[in-house]
């Protein structure tokens, strides 16, 4: 008892002092942000600087290239950070309410107290959030599309840098002759390129023909202006490009065009910090504006904005709200900002940072952008419809890649556009396109459905017949053997399973109420989406193709390894090499080795064509591999090197369970090893095949690592596989309904996939 008193007097002490030394609840901050040009060292040590001032807050500043993914999944569970520049579809978020108005905050004071906000910042940096006379979307950087070139390769040859789009092609014609490639631009996604058509298209219409492109107002997509800037991006990547570029990412061609393979690139100003430590030695860096055409209404100067923004979330906290806001106004400080200045190198949306504190590569750029009469965005991928994003990402490659010319693909643009305004009007509408694919498919899975329940009809009289069956436990000594599992089952597997059936039949962005919507979700993707049944052929092919390789292979080397290959231990741990990587990690490392000029692909072809003096694999220098078009036949290399290990130790487990006297026997008889292997070991291993070819079944119907990270997360309708599809749907299209009707038939596909694939190869089984 005394020394339990003298414990409590003791914790009461350490709390009597707690509370004189004044510390308070922390209040914690969460700011996740995208760290993809920048990184986060800057914004981090920010957030460190403002805690000092602000004692008993803590702001935890977080970011990576792929932010926005995590983020969309908490927004779509209803847990909002503090504040994000993660791109989410915020016009749904303003219409919900979950966004705080900035207005009143933007009229108050700055940081330093000796101006208003809003006018600290650079004219035009908060328009492009400004909705209903509200403001949104809060600035720091001040980003902007330009075109950078080698000023030394310029000065040797005597170039001058283009300033308009005539003076951009003749340069391009002497750079052809003088045999060096005048642009790189990446390909695996090829949205850089529409840098190219927003400036070619605002230097001829001007600020108010720009406001109606990014409206989507009608016929701001089928008019001459627009074919003539999306001429210029046709012709630029028919006759200006480096060869391989359709199978680089940006930093392949950034670094295609720092190594000299091109004499130009066109890029964000974040490139120069994006780049830090991978410019050569001597390498001088030159930049211009984006060209123009000399007879637009555009004003020349114009710079194509790229910025980020900041958008706080309202929480129904006015404390938490304000300290959120307070952070970004000492974040926009004009102290701060010239701090970004000095640590990321780049031009900021805040005024009264002298161009002295820039690095001399990026001292061009920010006189550009500082110099500039007027400024247009580029349309926020956020605010793009959800059918037009699809249709801009294929439109666009089969312009760049020579399938449209510069009209047709205006036209479609603007049929887009005008299927997404009726869309809006009438949002219960569906176009029939594909009505005899979908009966041929219905009528398909019917077939196998009922062939499935005779099949399993059938074996239960049979079974039965024979005494195959088991007597059925009593209820209470059944539910003591399955119920603990089947609870667990049921609570983290079967519920999910049915809210997200349920949700299948809902129209839902994830945020505002959910709408019943019947069988309409089902409708669209069988009847009207191009997207779904081109995924669907692509999971088809992922599922037969590469099994026709891998399954052969598998059993040739699971039968050499069983029969005592010189070197079987090692075998076995390098064709299991593959799966101890994981999905992510071996697709990053095919990546590189697909790099159209540095990858191990294309300079192993190449030297073998060399040392066999083989013309057609020394063309394979520059082969863009991970091109849309080029894309599954790259897959295939990838599935049999990652399947093979697996595939192999599960036939080899099961050829070591054959009785060795078997095949004693078998030699006895003088039957040859090719005999041997048809004659007991493909028998005896044919239930190890059966489960294979459902794995491999799953594994083809579920495809979505590979292709996600090999399209940079960004696959056109020809390249989508369902798992894609899906994913694209929920976490960039906000509509939640129609994904989860697509994991539905998925789950369909999947289960009578399955159970076809067993039926279909099951046979009597072989004893040893």
């Amino acid at each position: 008892m005394i020394r339990l008193r003298h414990a409590r007097l003791l914790v009461g002490a350490c709390l009597g002092l707690l509370a004189a030394s004044g510390l308070r609840a922390v209040t914690e901050l969460d700011v996740p942000i995208f760290s993809g040009g920048f990184g986060t060292a800057f914004f981090e040590e920010s957030a460190r600087q403002f805690e000092a001032l602000r004692p008993g807050v803590k702001v935890n500043l977080y970011g990576d290239p792929r932010i926005w993914d995590k983020v969309r999944v908490r927004v779509l569970s209803g847990v909002y950070p503090d504040a994000t520049t993660a791109p989410l579809y915020w016009p749904n978020l303003i219409r919900a309410g979950k966004l705080v108005d900035l207005t009143p905050y933007l009229d108050g004071p700055n940081w330093e107290g000796n101006a208003r906000w809003r006018d600290t910042f650079v004219p035009g940096a908060l328009t492009s959030w400004r909705i209903n006379g509200r403001d949104y979307g809060l600035p720091l950087m001040n980003s902007a599309w330009v075109l950078y070139y080698n000023r030394g390769l310029f000065r040797a040859h005597g170039w001058s840098p283009p300033r308009t789009w005539e003076e951009f092609f003749q340069l391009a014609d002497k750079m052809r002759k003088a045999g060096v490639a005048p642009l790189s631009l990446p390909g695996v996604y090829m949205r850089y390129g529409d840098s190219i058509i927003n400036a070619a298209y605002y230097s001829q219409v001007g600020p108010e023909g720009w406001r109606e492109f990014t409206t989507y107002a009608a016929g701001s997509r089928g008019n001459a202006a627009y074919y003539r800037a999306a001429e210029v991006a046709r012709r630029i990547t028919h006759e200006c490009m480096v060869a391989g570029w359709e199978g680089m990412t940006h930093t392949a061609a950034q670094l295609a065009f720092l190594e000299g393979r091109s004499a130009m690139n066109i890029a964000g100003t974040w490139m120069v910090h994006e780049m830090a430590g991978r410019f050569p030695p001597g390498f001088e860096l030159g930049t211009v504006n984006l060209p123009v055409f000399p007879d637009g209404a555009g004003e020349p100067t114009a710079t194509q904005s790229g910025n980020e923004y900041y958008f706080v979330f309202d929480h129904g906290d006015p404390a938490r709200e304000r300290l959120t806001v307070d952070f970004l106004r000492f974040l926009t400080s004009r102290e701060r900002a010239a701090e970004a200045v000095r640590a990321i190198d780049s031009p900021v949306a805040v005024l009264g940072v002298p161009l002295d504190r820039f690095s001399p590569g990026m001292r061009e750029a920010a006189a550009i952008i500082a110099g500039a009469r007027d400024t247009y965005n580029a349309p926020m991928t956020m605010l793009v419809p959800p059918a037009y994003a699809q249709t801009l990402i294929d439109a666009r490659q089969q312009l760049f890649t020579g399938q449209l010319t510069a009209k047709e693909f205006g036209d479609k643009l603007e049929a887009a556009a005008a299927a997404d305004r009726d869309r809006t009007a009438h949002p219960e509408s569906v176009t029939s396109r594909h009505a005899v694919a979908t009966c041929v498919l219905l009528a398909v899975l019917a077939a196998l459905v009922l062939w499935l329940g005779w099949r399993w009809r059938r074996g239960r009289k049979e079974a039965v017949a024979e005494g195959g069956y088991f007597a059925p436990l009593r209820g209470t000594l059944a539910l003591g053997f399955v119920g603990p599992a089947l609870a667990l089952f049921g609570a983290l597997v079967v519920l999910p399973g049915i809210t997200s059936l349920a949700w299948a039949f809902t129209n839902w962005d994830g945020i505002g109420p959910r709408r019943w919507a019947g069988l309409f979700n089902f409708k669209v993707l069988l009847l009207e989406s191009d997207a779904f049944w081109a995924a669907l052929g692509n999971n088809l092919f992922l599922m037969l193709v590469p099994a026709l390789v891998v399954v052969p292979l598998s059993l040739l080397f699971a039968g050499l390894l069983h029969r005592g290959v010189w070197g079987a231990k090692t075998f076995r741990a390098l064709f299991l090499f593959p799966n101890l990587l994981g999905g992510i990690a071996a697709t990053l490392l095919w990546m590189s080795a697909y790099d159209p000029h540095n990858g191990i692909v294309n300079a192993g072809l190449v030297a073998l064509g060399n040392v066999l003096d083989v013309d057609w694999l020394k063309n394979f220098a520059t082969h863009a591999w991970l091109a849309p078009g080029h894309l599954y036949g790259a897959l295939i290399p990838i599935y049999i090197w990652m399947a093979c290990g697996f595939n192999l130790i599960l036939y080899l487990a099961a050829m070591e369970g054959i009785d060795p006297q078997l095949y004693e026997a078998a030699e006895m008889d003088g039957a040859p090893a090719w005999r041997q292997f048809f004659a007991i070991t493909l028998p005896m291993i044919w239930e190890v095949l059966v489960i294979s070819a459902v794995f491999i079944v799953i594994g083809g119907l579920n495809a979505f690592e590979l292709v996600w990270l090999l399209t940079s997360q960004e696959p056109g309708t020809s390249s989508h596989t369902l798992s894609t599809l899906m994913v694209t749907t929920m976490f960039q299209d906000f509509q939640v309904g129609r994904a989860t009707a697509i994991a539905v038939v998925m789950f369909v596909f999947v289960l009578i996939g399955s159970l076809a694939v067993m039926r279909g190869l099951k046979r009597e089984a072989v004893e040893s």
